[in-house]
């Protein structure tokens, strides 16, 4: 909502300094931003454009060499993301990025201001398919060197895994009773994965609710959900108690190195899996998931319309 406020607000300004060059100040900038012309109506064809032609009148070696500067103009350029066009974000960032196709240095302070602005826990909002398209060419460089780009080969890599259509990765934990699990151990028509903390405050209502519903009770029991509740810190003894409570058919378990498997920034989280491991849905509600059970209630199992067929 803030970046749609600045976006709307500096139109405003450009649109009224476009007619009246002294009687609007306008906000100080790096270098000289594009201004869509007046023939562009739509929000989207106004962002798009500006987004192709933001950084043509930048001295990019003099940018690039003032990390505060630089770092201030790829704040406003992201801002940009959530309303222009698909392809313009892509042929922009491919455009930025390969003006440094052969300098380490600038395709680390992209990817660092990147991580910043589109994926870490102070952006303003979270962008995955952009960011990915600033840190690959960081990957694909030779002349970076590896122990630089392990980093984000790691967020890359959890953030390919935790895609709609993409197969989940095997997790390990240790279940409430000290056993030794794999995700992939665990059998159904589907899975529904829910990672919560011991801190989570809302999640004794989700239990509750989940418990108490008759549909989700009735899945869970012949077989069509396997209900998979994963904390990703280490389990502690007070943990393991309130587990205690939980139905016995659930099962729970506690996997310290999940975040970076799988997509936890939002928490709690959840994920819906077919019978293959593969994400069907992801960060679901309560309500989400008491719908999704509902209906899957008053369908019969996998295993009876094969018999039928």
């Amino acid at each position: 909502m803030k970046r749609l406020i600045y976006l709307i607000m500096t139109f405003m300004a450009v649109c009224a300094n476009a007619q009246s060059q002294d009687s609007i100040k306008m906000p100080v900038t790096p270098f000289e931003y594009p201004l869509a012309p007046d023939s562009i109506t739509s929000l989207q064809g106004k962002t798009s454009y500006v987004m192709l032609r933001f950084w043509d009148k930048a001295d990019m070696k003099k940018l690039m060499a003032d990390t505060t500067q630089f770092r201030k103009a790829f704040h406003d350029y992201v801002s940009f993301i959530p309303f222009a066009h698909v392809d313009s974000i892509k042929k922009s960032a491919n455009a930025l990025t390969s003006k440094f196709s052969n300098d380490p240095k600038a395709l680390l302070l992209i990817a660092r201001t990147a991580e910043k602005e589109l994926f870490g826990p102070e952006a303003d909002f979270w962008s995955e398919e952009p960011y990915m398209l600033f840190v690959r060419p960081l990957l694909t460089s030779k002349k970076v060197k590896d122990k630089e780009k392990a980093h984000y080969l790691s967020q890359i890599k959890m953030l390919n895994a935790s895609q709609i259509g993409s197969n989940i990765a095997p997790i390990k934990y240790v279940t409430r009773h000290g056993a030794e699990h794999n995700l992939y151990d665990q059998k159904g028509d589907y899975i529904l994965l829910i990672f919560q903390r011991e801190d989570c405050t809302d999640c004794s209502m989700m239990r509750l609710r989940l418990e108490a519903d008759i549909a989700t009770g009735n899945v869970i029991k012949d077989g069509r959900l396997k209900l998979v509740i994963i904390n990703p810190d280490k389990a502690t003894a007070e943990w393991r108690a309130a587990m205690a409570n939980y139905p016995y058919s659930w099962e729970i378990g506690s996997a310290p190195n999940a975040g970076e498997e799988v997509d936890l920034r939002i928490m709690p989280n959840s994920y819906l899996l077919d019978n293959e491991y593969k994400i069907l849905l992801k960060n679901l509600d309560l309500n989400q998931i008491l719908s999704f059970t509902s209906a899957l209630n008053q369908q019969p199992k996998a295993s009876e319309k094969q018999a039928e067929e």
